[in-house]
Formats: C-alpha cells, structure tokens, sequence
C-alpha cells in the first residue's frame, strides 16, 4: 500500500451528512484531505426512507468536498445505524484432529466464516461479526492463535441490518457515481476515533448521540462486549422545545444549541429568552431554568437507557466509564448529568486526526467522530488487500496517540452570559 493512497467515508445521518477524504503518512496517522457537512433529507432515526431526497443530500455533500480537492475516490466507507440495526451472540466449536499442533490464523478465520451461516429472521443479514473470546479444553483465552488444544470454541457478537435498509443506502451510493467498499456500524466507528486503549481495555461504553437515534458499544478488555440502539436522539430535544414553546422547528434548534443546559440547577431563572420582538405583545418568553429542565428531562431518558443497556451487556459491573460523541454531545454539562445518572466518569470523545492543510494534529468536534472511524476502516481494508497484518487491534492506541483527558466532571460553567437574549420573529 503506497502512503498517498486515499480513503472516504460518509456518514448519512438523520439531521446532517459527513463526507470526508483523507489518507494514512508514513508515520501511520491519518490526515483529513477535505470534509464537508450539509443537512440531511429523506433519512429518519438512521434509516434512509427517501432514496431521491437522500441521494441529492449526498450529492450536495460530495459537490462541497469536491471544492476543496481534487482527489477523486470512487470506492467509499459508509456508516450504517438506526432502529433496524440488532445484534445477536453465538458461538462454534471445532474439534481438532492434532491436539499437539498450535492453533493456526487459518482455524480461527474458518470458525468466523462458519458465523454467516447461522439462521436469520426472515429480511435479515449480517453486517458485521466480532470476536470476543475463546475457549481451549474448558480455558478462557482472549487469543487462540498459537495455543494447543483438542477442542476450540469461538464466542461471536454479531450484528444485524434488515435488507431493505440496506439496500437503500447502497442505492443512494450507487446513484452518487460511487461504489460501496464496506458498511461498518457508526457506533463501532466512532468508537475507534474516540476512544484510547486504556479506556477499551478497563470497561468503557461509547455513546454517539445523533440526530434520531443514539447508538451504544459496550467494550471490555478491548472487545465489544456489547451494541445497542436507542431510539431517542437530538432531534427529540429539539421537537420538545419545539411544542412546549410553541415556536417554529428552526428556532428550537437554534435555541438548544446557543442557550441549552442539561442540568436545570445550574440554568438561571433570571435569565430570558423572548421569542419575537421585545417589547411586543405576542413575544413569548421563556427562562434559562425552564429550557434546561425540558432538555434535562428527555435527555435522562436516554441515559436511564444507557445504563440499562450496559447492565443488560452483562458487564454493567466493569464498565469504568462512558465517552459521549456525536452532535448532541456538546450540550452544556452533559458530562456532569451523565456522572449524576449513572455514577460513571464521563467525557467527550473527539477525534484526533492530521488536518493537511495544516501539517499538525487538530481535534475536530464530536460530529465528526464517526467519519473519521470509517476512515480508520477504510485503512484496514486497504492494510487486508495488501497482505500486510491487520492493525485495527491496535488502534486508536497508535493512530491517536495519547490524550489527556479533563476532569470534566468537577467545577460547573456558567451556562448563560447574559441576562436576556431575544429570538427574532
């Protein structure tokens, strides 16, 4: 594999599409080429359910990429997520026929390959089919390759997308002029943009809050023990805020990212928000305290449903943390409610990539996580069609090196700067 060569990823997602183009240095670190963000059509909770409206979204992302340079990559990385996504556990077993003889790569590949024979329901298929861990004669074994034994069991995390769905999303790319290299889960994605190798290996949950859903990996000693859907996202947030203020969609949004706080205590009753012209008699107003305690009380929905999830992995009891990535992850003390919730240390997960413009390392924000990941997949892609050994198991050790991480649940910000703000009519 040449160090020019390029990788690109897309994340379609329910309010915003992601197109990115980069490529791995010499020194094995990925620099982001061009990107561009534009907002979504035609796509509810992760599913694309208007195939014109969503391949027009996505034409019009691949126009502002194409802006900026001129690599042009027909084969591209797409993250798939929404509420058709589940995921399964099973196992196989092999008995070998020379117990003296180590286990070799060629048995343990076998052995996955066998997974995509299980039954599925009827519209299912298999996306993607984790190892988690091995048994030799009854011993637990994280790696099998190069031990001996006479019989070898595989555990396996499998995940599943309904046809249909799928389909679509390829039918949005092949529209595009591109064609489809590989659909990898968002949230597995992002987990590898975000998350370091000690997080991964104590018990850490990785949560991507989108637009329509949020979507949940449970990693343990390094393997996904564990990924989940929740059907509650930011959009959410925004139609609450919406009806309860009575005002138009566009505002809400505006007014959920400018002035939103996910803790009610630390919002002020003092401070204002008018909707209209000040002054005049049909302006609505609305204060910092009663905008946080709308936002606060969706969003414990959803971390109660994280936590239940997590317990339900079966490894509630050694997860250490949870990293929050994606667009609504950058509400005002998240983190802090997140602690509050769940009694776990929380922060955002940002990806740190090489932007080449700039020649330096640069984290871009949380909606960016997942593309980024899907690039980090087109790479190993590239590294298996090479014959080279896979380097996925190392990363994001390597790839995004070490960070450190702020104590983001000690002393609370101030949420509102000013006394009064005013929402234009």
């Amino acid at each position: 594999m040449e160090k020019n060569d390029y990788i690109m990823s897309i994340d379609i997602g329910t309010t915003k599409i992601v197109a990115m183009i980069g490529r791995v240095n010499a020194h094995g670190r990925i620099e982001v080429v061009a990107q561009h963000r534009v907002d979504s059509q035609g796509v509810w909770r992760g599913i694309v359910e208007n195939i014109d409206d969503a391949s027009y979204s996505i034409k019009d992302c691949l126009d502002g990429l194409y802006k900026q340079t001129d690599v042009r990559q027909r084969n591209v990385i797409v993250g798939i997520a929404g509420s058709h996504i589940s995921s399964t556990q099973n196992n196989t077993s092999i008995l070998r026929a020379n117990s003296s003889a180590t286990i070799t790569e060629g048995e343990v590949l076998k052995m996955q390959r066998d997974m995509y024979k299980i039954a599925l329901k009827p519209g299912q298929e298999i996306l993607q089919i984790l190892a988690q861990d091995y048994v030799i004669d009854g011993e637990p074994v994280a790696k099998a390759v190069g031990r001996r034994g006479s019989k070898l069991t595989g555990n396996y995390h499998i995940v599943l997308g309904e046809t249909a769905s799928i389909s679509n999303i390829r039918a949005c790319v092949e529209r595009c002029g591109l064609a489809l290299k590989k659909l990898v889960l968002e949230p597995l994605a992002s987990a590898d943009a975000t998350l370091t190798k000690e997080e991964r290996e104590a018990g850490v949950a990785l949560l991507d809050i989108g637009g329509g859903t949020s979507d949940l990996a449970v990693l343990y000693q390094n393997t996904v023990r564990g990924t989940y859907v929740i059907p509650c996202g930011g959009e959410l947030i925004t139609n609450d805020i919406r009806h309860i203020c009575n005002i138009p969609r566009r505002k809400a949004e505006l007014v959920k990212c400018r002035f939103g706080s996910c803790l009610s205590d630390c919002a002020s009753a003092d401070q204002k928000i008018v909707f209209g012209k000040a002054g005049d008699s049909e302006a609505r107003l609305v204060t910092g305290k009663t905008l946080a305690g709308i936002i606060q009380d969706r969003m414990e929905q959803i971390i109660d449903s994280v936590r239940y999830r997590i317990n339900e992995s079966g490894y509630g009891d050694r997860i250490q943390s949870i990293v929050l990535t994606g667009g609504s992850s950058q509400m005002r003390h998240l983190p802090q409610l997140v602690k509050l919730r769940t009694g776990l240390d929380a922060r955002i997960g940002y990806p740190t990539v090489l932007v080449a413009a700039e020649g330096k390392p640069r984290d871009l924000d949380p909606t960016k996580s997942t593309s980024v990941g899907l690039m980090m997949s087109g790479y190993e892609e590239m590294v298996a069609a090479a014959g080279q050994p896979a380097l996925l198991q190392h990363l994001p050790g390597w790839l995004i090196g070490k960070r450190l991480v702020k104590n983001i649940v000690g002393r609370f910000d101030r949420v509102f700067e000013e006394d009064e703000h005013v929402i234009p009519s």
